[in-house]
């Protein structure tokens, strides 16, 4: 008898192999410091959000499945719910703190796998990356697992806001060093401990950023290195 853990891991495999096609040759995805995922155990993987491509290419990038935390809104939407739930998705209500999303989350970890999100919260509509909110710092703390910061590059050209089908582009995905929440002085946890680490983790998917535009022809430089970080409106 398939167990369902099996029957998971299935149809994830299914799904990069059908999307296979579209990100190694159509995106020509290049990923860089994949071995920067731990083989094993939990960890957070979190990256900038500007195209509905960044899971795709995301999930196509790393190594491990990803559990992504999705919007609610998006989760209930009846022509994708088969696939969100298939590919075992965490909702998460739009408000900030949804104590559900964050225990099954937090039971994900526990079990050794790997969540993913992106701390904007939502896809930035002009590609430019928003602040994040606290939601990633509060899992790091409540679970102690390690948070990799990525730079997705590519996908805001090849698929933005009002685009019904992928551009040709070339996408990339950059994998940084591991980051691990650290509480200040004593063990409470208090709310500059976790704007602290989202600031954090923001830089880091930023130098990311800029390490990447070394890497591109002249002309799509300028917007990759740009560090501009706008505020939520």
């Amino acid at each position: 008898m398939v167990s369902a853990f099996s029957e998971e891991l299935v149809f994830y495999a299914f799904v990069k192999l059908f999307f296979a096609p579209l990100v190694r040759i159509y995106l020509r995805l290049r990923v860089r410091g994949r071995e920067r995922v731990p083989a094993q155990g939990p960890a957070i993987v979190v990256a900038n959000h500007a195209s509905f491509l960044d899971p795709i290419v995301l999930g196509s990038a790393c190594p491990r499945k990803i559990h992504f935390i999705v919007l609610q809104a998006m989760y209930d939407w009846w022509r994708l719910r088969w696939f969100y739930w298939g590919m075992q998705t965490i909702p998460v209500r739009a408000d900030e703190g949804d104590p559900r999303a964050i225990r099954l989350a937090l039971w994900r970890l526990k079990r050794g796998h790997v969540v993913g999100l992106f701390p904007e919260g939502a896809r930035s509509g002009d590609g430019v990356m928003r602040e994040g909110k606290m939601g990633v710092a509060l899992l790091a703390a409540l679970s102690g697992a390690p948070v990799i910061p990525c730079f997705i590059q590519g996908a805001f050209e090849s698929l933005p806001p009002g685009v019904r089908f992928p551009r040709p582009a070339r996408v990339s995905v950059s994998f940084g060093e591991a980051v691990t929440f650290q509480r200040g002085e004593g063990a409470k946890r208090d709310r500059a401990d976790l704007e602290r680490f989202s600031s954090r983790l923001l830089a880091e998917i930023v130098r990311l950023k800029e390490e990447a535009g070394e890497g591109l022809p002249s002309r799509h430089r300028e917007r990759a290195a740009s560090p501009r970080i706008s505020g939520n409106p």
